[in-house]
């Protein structure tokens, strides 16, 4: 028993909560859809790509833990490596569709538009499913991470690595919504960069970092806790032990 919980490092590498996020993203597609014909404008498509990026962190968690069942060695350690380079990189997106809110809330359209109508009670679900849909593929890409450290370094050094990515995911949105940098950059535009990054480095980022950081920590220990408490509950009812 103590042999199977050293190799196993994860239960499941599609869960349901994968579904559950599969299904999101279709529903928010559709009410898109429904929106650009109902208003004969495409001004929240912009939201279908950010969702798309939002899910290129939980692919490559994905496929570490896929990685971690197939290699060995040093193959193993290397691909881990770039693998985590490539997600913390790409992790930002998640988080940051929960600022797409700004586009929702300096809309001049709704100034003039009959508040007891629809149309803003519609936009207000449709971005908030976006925001939510992000923050979920953010928290299982997080924690397909926290496990795997978990595994090889420990349990304290698993929570360091959440406190860190989260501040550092927090930096990230940033230099996204701020600084307008993009994880491509790192490939394509690598002294672009690192000129937005040190550009970043001011009092605004400090505030901002924080602001984002703390909220990404919170949904990720809130849900965090609630995950292990259901399985702790499921492995008492079905009899497993320690």
């Amino acid at each position: 028993m103590e042999k199977t919980r050293k190799t196993r490092v994860a239960p499941e590498i599609v869960e349901p909560l994968f579904y559950a996020l599969a299904a999101t993203s279709v529903l928010c597609a559709v009410l898109i859809a429904i929106r650009t014909l109902r208003m004969e404008d495409v001004q929240y498509r912009f939201l279908l790509w950010n969702l798309f990026l939002a899910w290129l962190p939980l692919i490559v968690s994905m496929t570490a833990l896929t990685f971690v069942r197939v290699a060995r060695g040093a193959m193993l350690g290397a691909g881990l490596i770039v693998l985590g380079v490539a997600w913390l990189l790409l992790y930002p997106n998640a988080p940051y569709l929960t600022t797409d809110f700004i586009h929702l809330i300096f809309d001049t359209y709704y100034i003039r538009y009959d508040k007891d109508g629809l149309l803003l009670w519609y936009d207000l679900v449709l971005f908030f499913l976006f925001s939510w849909c992000g923050l979920l593929l953010g928290y299982l890409s997080m924690r397909h991470f926290h496990e795997l450290v978990n595994h090889y370094f420990g349990l304290l050094t698993g929570w360091i690595f959440i406190l860190t990515v989260s501040f550092l995911g927090g930096f990230g949105v940033y230099l996204g919504r701020i600084v307008r940098l993009n994880s491509w950059d790192v490939l394509f535009s690598p002294f672009r960069l690192l000129e937005g990054v040190l550009e970043g480095i001011n009092r605004q980022a400090v505030g901002f970092t924080l602001l984002f950081g703390t909220l990404i920590l919170i949904v990720y220990v809130s849900l965090f806790l609630g995950w292990s408490r259901r399985s702790s509950s499921s492995s008492a009812t079905t009899g497993e032990g320690p």
